[in-house]
C-alpha cells in the first residue's frame, strides 16, 4: 500500500534545500544591512558616559606625553671626557637620553615620538661615526643595518650618534610590534625631522657631510613608512580630510575621527618646515596619498596639524588653534635647563595650553638633583581630558587603554 503522504524525490528535496539556502542568505544580508545601518547611527554625545566616551571624545580632544629626540641615549663618558679637552662644556645641553622605544609607550605612557632621520642611499655614510672611534665605543661602529642603504637615526653625527634603534625602519617595526601587541592603546604620533643641514666642525671633529634630501628623494620617506605598517594600522590625511576639499576645513568643520576609529592606530607629522616642507607638500597639494601631517599653520589649505615648540611665547596663541580644531605639539622642557633648575614655567603653560601633544625629555625625575618631572596632571592611564577642548563631562578615568 502506497502511503497517503507524498514521498519528496530528488529533485524536491534538490528544490526545498535551495530554497531554505536562498531564504538563510536573504536573512543573513538583511541582518548585516540593518547591524551595518545600526552601527552608521551617529552616538548620542548630548550627555557624556563612560559607555559612549570612545565614540563621542575626538583624538584632537585628549592630551598625551611625547618625548624630545626619541630615540636618543645618553653620551658616552669616555667621549665626554674625551671631547672636552678641546671643547669645554660641549655637551652640557645633549646630556640626556631615553629609554628603547617599547619600554616608553609600555613604562612611561608615553604617545608621542620625536625621530631625526638622515638620508643615507649608498649605506655605511654614518657607520663609523669618529666619536665611537675615538671613546672606542665598539656598539656603534660598523653595525651591520649602517652599512644597508636607508634612513639613518641620529641627532649629530659622529658626536651625537648613540641612538636606541640606528635605522628608521627598525624604529617603526619596534612601534608596530608594541602596537599589534596593545590594540586598544590610544593613537601614537611620530614626528619625523629630516635632516641634511650642512655640517660644521666641532672642534677636531669635521663632521661627516649629509646628503641633501631633495624633492624627489622626499617621498622615500613615506615608502619606508610603508614597508613598516599596513595602510590599515595608519591614520593619514585622506582619512581626515574625507569628502572636504581641504584637510583644514576638515578638522575645524568636522573634526577629527573619534577615540573609536583611532585606538591602535599610528599617525605621522613631519616637523620640518620651509623647504623639505614645502617639497613634500609639492607631491600632492591636498595631501591626497601622503603620510604625514605636513606643519601649516591656519589658513593654509594644509592645515592640520601645527609644531609650536615655543610655549613661554605662544600659550595663548595654542589654546586658540586648539579651540578651533587643530592638533598642536609643543614642549614642556628645553636640554637641559628645566632639567638642571627645576624650573617648572614652562611645563605648566605647556600643559595647560591644550596642545595634544606636550613633549618632554623628562618623563622620569631629572638625573640632576631638581626634582623636576614631566607628568599628566590627574591622568588613570595614558592620556587626559584636554583642558582647553574636552566634551563637558569627560572623565581622566575614560582616557585609558
Amino acid at each position: 500500500m502506497k502511503s497517503l503522504l507524498h514521498s519528496p524525490n530528488r529533485t524536491d528535496i534538490s528544490k526545498l534545500l535551495n530554497a531554505a539556502f536562498v531564504l538563510t542568505i536573504m536573512f543573513f544580508m538583511s541582518s548585516c544591512g540593518q547591524e551595518k545601518q545600526h552601527s552608521a547611527v551617529q552616538p548620542d554625545c548630548t550627555t557624556l558616559t563612560a559607555e559612549n566616551a570612545d565614540d563621542c571624545i575626538r583624538l584632537n580632544q585628549i592630551q598625551v606625553l611625547g618625548t624630545h629626540n626619541s630615540y636618543k641615549l645618553d653620551l658616552p663618558e669616555t667621549l665626554i671626557e674625551a671631547v672636552n679637552t678641546f671643547l669645554p662644556g660641549w655637551s652640557e645641553n645633549i646630556e640626556y637620553g631615553h629609554r628603547p622605544l617599547s619600554e616608553q609607550l609600555e613604562l612611561l605612557g608615553i604617545r608621542q615620538f620625536e625621530i631625526d632621520i638622515f638620508a643615507d642611499p649608498e649605506g655605511g655614510l654614518f657607520a663609523r661615526p669618529q666619536g665611537a672611534l675615538m671613546s672606542g665605543d665598539s656598539l656603534f661602529i660598523d653595525r651591520e643595518e649602517m652599512l644597508e642603504p636607508g634612513y639613518k637615526v641620529l641627532h649629530v653625527q659622529d658626536i651625537d650618534y648613540r641612538s636606541v634603534c640606528l635605522t628608521f625602519v627598525s624604529c617603526l617595526e619596534e612601534v608596530r610590534e608594541w602596537s599589534i601587541a596593545n590594540p586598544t592603546h590610544l593613537p601614537i604620533m611620530i614626528l619625523v625631522e629630516l635632516k641634511d643641514s650642512q655640517a660644521t666642525s666641532r672642534g677636531e671633529f669635521a663632521l661627516t657631510q649629509p646628503v641633501e634630501i631633495t624633492a624627489s628623494m622626499i617621498l622615500d620617506v613615506d615608502q619606508e613608512i610603508l614597508s613598516v605598517f599596513d595602510r590599515s594600522h595608519l591614520i593619514m590625511p585622506d582619512d581626515v580630510r574625507g569628502e572636504f576639499e581641504t584637510l583644514e576645513q576638515a578638522v575645524t568643520e568636522a573634526g577629527w575621527p573619534t577615540l573609536a576609529q583611532s585606538r591602535g592606530k599610528i599617525l605621522f607629522a613631519l616637523d620640518n618646515t620651509g623647504r623639505h616642507r614645502d617639497d613634500y607638500i609639492s607631491h600632492s597639494e591636498d595631501l591626497s596619498g601622503l603620510v604625514m601631517f605636513p606643519s601649516s599653520a591656519p589658513g593654509e589649505p594644509t592645515a592640520g596639524f601645527i609644531k609650536m615648540n615655543n610655549v613661554l611665547a605662544d600659550a595663548e596663541l595654542i589654546r586658540s588653534y586648539v579651540e578651533q580644531g587643530f592638533i598642536i605639539r609643543t614642549r614642556s622642557d628645553i636640554p637641559n635647563q628645566e632639567a638642571r633648575s627645576g624650573d617648572t614655567t614652562r611645563r605648566d603653560l605647556a600643559l595647560a595650553s591644550g596642545a595634544q601633544y606636550v613633549s618632554t625629555d623628562y618623563p622620569e625625575v631629572s638625573p640632576f638633583g631638581s626634582g623636576f618631572i614631566v607628568t599628566l596632571p590627574g591622568a588613570e592611564g595614558p592620556g587626559i581630558c584636554n583642558p582647553v577642548n574636552a566634551p563637558e563631562g569627560c572623565h581622566n578615568s575614560w582616557i585609558v587603554e
